[in-house]
């Protein structure tokens, strides 16, 4: 693929034309020639549009139009945006110009080059009476020549206000001859906003047309015109007179996805050749990447300028994004996983736009796919170069973000300093600085993927006494013992699984526990749970875990009094649920969440968890087929994670929403 950039010179020439506008140019002249005089037409339209070749088209149409019927036609064209002499000094050295190409008569000749001679060189020469001056002049030579005039006014739309009024202004003087023609392009928006600042803003009262009805607008102009936008086809023709040396799929990828708008289409199109040359600086492939990689990426930064600056820091949600338009099954070490679900997803919305899915849809026709890429690939296809800025500056709000994909870069990133984030990352788990629950659920996300290096074998002591009980707060008194500050975690249990091969690991083959079951043959949790309670346990493993461990199971008293303390409070923290102290149905998070996240459910003596989460198996029997579990589950409502509420299960259940904590004896 070739690396010549192109330039933004409009078309000139019919001949040029690969958009098809020569045909309006064709309509617009004869309407303005056949119809009455002075008439204004404005061509509207965004910038880059293509308004000001659809210009130049009528100009040479009307030429070629009124030498067949024998009628001169004298253009004059001025820019406004060209900030050269005053626009009135501009106007009329473009009208001398103009009118020395015409047949003149010596006398005629003569009077121009006066009136030239003294705007160049006569300070005291009144520029607006010699333009009222020329234009009747002007007015009477058509008049005797069955001319028409026709003066084009460009730039409105890179002009300052006070300049487009200005310039619309002094081309009135020249449209008082009977037979003159003015086209004007504007951004219709932009040149109404100039109009209102200068005379004030109007209603009409009815719904708005742009160009059309705007107040001052449908005063001044009496054919509106609004420039079309390109189709797919135009734009394959447009990209193959450009670049013919594109492949075909780089240019169905750019056709479908470029703004119709010929400027953005040369930028687009500078702009992949620009990251192509960028790409072959860091690749080892002499072509660099896959150029339709890389047209994807330039439609994504074209298109939609907002999505491309969150790319750019986040490049791992390209792939996410991708997944998400393909509605492709992520990968089991990239699931998002549960307790996430109700965070945002910010490409979300991106994902709804149907040019983006035909974009980005690997099963269609253009199959090339970011999924497979490393992150300094990903990096390099968004024009990123190694060098461009050092990213740690985006790991700590990345690895709080909650979002996986951002999570998982900023953890492969965050390796290089594992301990330095790993302890800020704990630090905020223990509450040492101020966080939300979405922030510390993030923390315990990354730290399940970085690595956990909390205590969490920790125990808390509860002192012998007596204790509240039960829904009626009965006095029950207990012998001191020590229990589990955290649930059981997935890793503790790999390692009682490492020691004892006879007991299968956590796995149950229905739908719903896909998620949450362990490989059979590695006997590995998945990917990222390490701090997760661990689940699908039956009562059994559970208790062969705590005697391994050198505890056991504790009974629903010891349960109790460690989750609820000695005053008979309703819930851990207190008499009445608040939803950013535990993990219930309420929480909305569809899942267990690493232990800990919701410090502020802690107990009066120091353990987490002990409300929502998972329920937790006990030793307790509640009858001779089954056993009690206490706390609740992510599940359940907040009236079940009550310190006094029980819940019952067969000994031989496993189920995505039980787990256990160890009794130890006080030493």
């Amino acid at each position: 693929m070739s690396l010549a950039f192109c330039s933004d010179q409009p078309i000139a020439t019919a001949a040029e034309d690969v958009f098809g506008f020569s045909t309006y140019a064709e309509a617009l002249s004869h309407l303005a020639l056949s119809g009455d005089a002075p008439l204004t037409v404005g061509v509207f339209g965004p910038a880059g549009c293509g308004k000001t070749s659809l210009l130049r088209l009528i100009a040479a149409s009307l030429e070629a139009q009124g030498t067949a019927a024998s009628h001169p036609v004298l253009t004059l064209w001025f820019d406004a945006a060209q900030h050269g002499h005053p626009i009135p000094q501009t106007l009329l050295l473009q009208a001398f110009t103009a009118l020395k190409s015409l047949d003149l008569t010596p006398e005629d000749a003569q009077h121009i080059a006066d009136w030239e001679t003294s705007l160049t060189y006569d300070a005291d020469f009144d520029v607006f009476a010699g333009i009222g001056a020329l234009a009747r002049w002007i007015n009477e030579y058509l008049i005797a020549h069955e001319g028409r005039l026709a003066v084009f006014i460009d730039g409105l739309d890179a002009c300052s206000p006070d300049r487009a009024v200005n310039a619309l202004e002094i081309a009135r003087h020249f449209l008082a001859a009977p037979g003159s023609l003015c086209f004007l392009a504007a951004d219709d928006d932009h040149l109404n906003a100039s109009l209102n600042a200068q005379y004030g803003e109007q209603s009409t009262g009815a719904t708005m047309v742009p160009g059309v009805n705007a107040p001052h607008l449908e005063r001044l102009v009496q054919v509106a015109f609004t420039a079309p936008a390109l189709s797919a086809a135009h734009i394959d023709n447009f990209l193959e007179q450009l670049a013919s040396d594109l492949p075909g799929a780089v240019r169905h990828v750019l056709a479908a996805g470029l703004p119709p708008n010929p400027r953005r289409i040369k930028q687009g199109l500078n702009a992949l050749r620009l990251r192509r040359a960028l790409t072959q600086v860091i690749s080892d492939a002499p072509e660099g990447f896959n150029p339709v990689l890389l047209a994807k990426a330039v439609v994504l930064q074209e298109r939609c300028p907002e999505l491309y600056a969150i790319l750019v820091q986040h490049p791992g949600l390209l792939q996410e994004l991708e997944a998400h338009v393909c509605g492709s099954q992520a990968a089991p070490d990239s699931a998002a996983l549960s307790g996430t679900k109700s965070l945002p997803l910010p490409i979300a919305r991106y994902a709804a736009d149907p040019v983006l899915a035909r974009v980005l849809d690997t099963t269609a026709s253009v199959t090339a796919s970011f999924a497979h890429l490393a992150p300094h690939e990903l990096r390099a296809c968004l024009g990123i170069m190694p060098d461009a800025g050092d990213p740690d500056r985006h790991i700590w709000d990345d690895l709080l973000s909650g979002n996986i994909a951002r999570l998982q870069a900023a953890v492969e990133a965050a390796r290089q300093h594992q301990p330095t984030y790993s302890r800020a990352l704990v630090r905020l788990m223990h509450r040492e600085h101020p966080a939300s629950i979405a922030q510390r659920l993030s923390a315990g996300l990354a730290l399940g993927r970085l690595g956990d290096p909390r205590d969490l074998a920790a125990t808390v002591t509860i002192p012998d006494g007596e204790f509240l009980y039960g829904a009626e707060r009965q006095p029950c008194t207990l012998q001191a013992y020590r229990i589990g500050r955290y649930l059981v975690t997935q890793a503790q249990y790999a390692e009682f699984l490492h020691a004892h091969p006879e007991i299968p690991a956590p796995y149950v083959d229905e739908d719903w526990a896909r998620v949450y079951n362990w490989d059979p043959e590695q006997r590995t949790y998945p990917a990222g749970r390490s701090n997760q309670p661990v689940v699908l346990v039956t009562w059994d493993e559970a208790a062969a875990y705590c005697a391994w461990a050198g505890g056991r199971p504790p009974t629903q008293e010891e349960w109790e009094r460690a989750a609820r303390g000695v005053d008979g409070r309703n819930y851990p923290w207190g008499e009445t649920f608040t939803p950013s102290s535990a993990n219930t149905r309420e929480s909305g998070l569809g899942g267990p969440t690493p232990v800990g996240v919701f410090a502020e459910g802690e107990s009066p003596n120091g353990a987490l968890d002990m409300a929502g989460n998972v329920w937790e198996w006990t030793a307790s029997d509640y009858d001779q087929n089954t056993k009690v579990l206490r706390g609740g589950a992510w599940n359940f409502p907040a009236e079940s994670a009550r310190t006094f509420v029980s819940e019952r299960s067969r000994p031989h259940n496993r189920s995505h929403a039980i787990g256990f904590r160890v009794v130890f004896p006080v030493t």
